[in-house]
């Protein structure tokens, strides 16, 4: 071995979810690699101290009884240490595991460091036009099996082909893209802060000295959300910049998860940074006329039945649509003085009010779900899981849920609704929904 040649420690880790402040670890495994061979090895299982998510379990096979008799993170602290020592730390978004192991190291009052790399930002580069870059996915592109999937030896040394091929493509010289975010990051600002980001889809919080929510934000790619937010002129991200002192994240598996997530915890924390105000939601509404034809208005306010729209643009681009493909009169819906050729012959009384209603009543149904219960299976972006999934059971959103379909398969409606996290419906949410199918078209299993 050539000792001036520089030592990447490949690493992987399991925890029990959340956010790095508070979640923690499950599982953890190192291989150190020249870049072309395999030099040495840790793995341990790591007792968490507190129970493990029957989700988690399910994805990953760690349970209680797993890591009952297995050691405290503070154990092995000192282990870690030294077998990553003068080494670079490599992973499949670095961020993620070098994030947890520094909160696990802060926990017990010690400062880590190393210089790192991620094989995901790599593979980008040096690896391009793969349909995907989640560790499974190129993986299963190059031919590296996996063994033992969502376990942190199995994707360490899957992890570690990668990087081989990787380094033979780079010419022994592993590099990442350039960084401008650096330039306006503000001075009382660690950057630490910022590289344990993730580049995948979830919330992130921004916190002030105290501690207090100054921002919630949700995102497909964490990491490029927050570093848009520090170049940003204007004077409301200047402001935020200014008194920033932490940053952590959740990671959602999906945007649209984010986007449901984000209501919630936005309600919940209240961040000074946020909008306070809430906006002028927008609903259609019925009323006969003399002749006990429906005619519709966009009015301020919602329903309460999930049909609320975010503007009254919106609410009037629906019913351009609902008019034309629904045969409705433009003078009746509000759009205008004359009929253009799509109605029957409402607004002059020549077709019956009740076939014209019963068109109407259809028409501001089609935004609502096409049937009762459904699951969307949303745009794989995870890097660490493969399928994020949306529930809705008899008109009702129910939650969310990720399942790992190289392990197990999408499975049908029911087997998918038992992986599921609760979540609960508001109108809000109802419409973030219906927006995304709108401009959307993922799978979707029926009961």
């Amino acid at each position: 071995m050539n000792p001036s040649k520089t030592l990447y420690a490949v690493i992987d880790t399991e925890t029990t979810g959340g956010t790095p402040r508070f979640s923690k670890l499950t599982d953890i495994s190192i291989f150190i690699t020249d870049g072309e061979q395999v030099l040495d090895e840790y793995s341990s299982l790591i007792n968490p101290g507190i129970p493990i998510p029957p989700f988690i379990t399910q994805l990953t096979g760690i349970d209680d009884e797993m890591v009952a008799g297995a050691p405290r993170f503070e154990e092995i602290a000192k282990d870690i240490v030294e077998i990553t020592d003068n080494v670079v730390f490599v992973a499949h978004n670095v961020n993620f595991d070098y994030g947890m192991l520094q909160h696990e190291f802060a926990l017990l009052g010690y400062t880590y460091e190393r210089k790192k790399l991620c094989t995901v930002r790599l593979s980008r580069k040096f690896l391009p036009d793969h349909r995907s870059y989640s560790l499974g996915r190129i993986c299963q592109d190059l031919g590296i099996p996996i063994n033992g999937r969502h376990r942190a030896r199995g994707d360490a040394e899957a992890t570690v082909e990668l990087f081989k091929i990787i380094y033979q493509e780079s010419g022994g010289h592993p590099t990442m893209a350039n960084e401008k975010w650096v330039k306006s990051l503000p001075a009382h600002m660690d950057r630490e802060l910022i590289d344990r980001l993730p580049e995948e889809p979830g919330l992130y919080y921004l916190y002030d000295a105290e501690g207090s929510p100054l921002y919630v934000g949700a995102n497909k790619n964490v990491f490029k959300a927050v570093t848009k937010q520090i170049q940003s002129t204007s004077k409301k991200s200047k402001d935020l910049m200014s008194v920033i002192a932490d940053i952590d994240f959740e990671l959602t598996g999906s945007e649209l998860i984010a986007q449901l997530r984000l209501q919630e915890e936005r309600e919940r924390l209240e961040p000074h940074f946020n909008y306070v105000k809430s906006k002028t939601k927008w609903q259609i509404a019925t009323h006969p006329d003399l002749f006990g034809y429906l005619n519709l208005t966009v009015i301020p306010g919602e329903s309460g039945n999930g049909q609320a729209f975010i503007s009254k643009k919106e609410a009037l681009t629906f019913l351009e649509k609902v008019t034309k493909n629904y045969h409705l009169c433009k003078p009746l819906v509000g759009l205008g003085s004359a009929c253009e050729g799509a109605c029957l012959g409402a607004c002059k009384q020549q077709e019956k009010s009740d076939s014209y209603n019963d068109r109407v009543e259809s028409a501001l149904q089609s935004r609502n779900f096409d049937r009762s219960s459904f699951i969307i299976l949303d745009q794989r972006q995870s890097v660490n899981h493969d399928q994020p999934f949306i529930l809705v059971e008899d008109d009702q959103y129910i939650g969310y849920g990720l399942v790992d379909i190289q392990e197990e398969g999408i499975g049908d409606f029911h087997s998918l609704k038992d992986r599921v996290n609760p979540d609960s419906q508001t109108a809000e949410k109802i419409t973030i929904i219906q927006t995304y199918l709108s401009k959307n078209k993922p799978k979707i299993i029926y009961a």
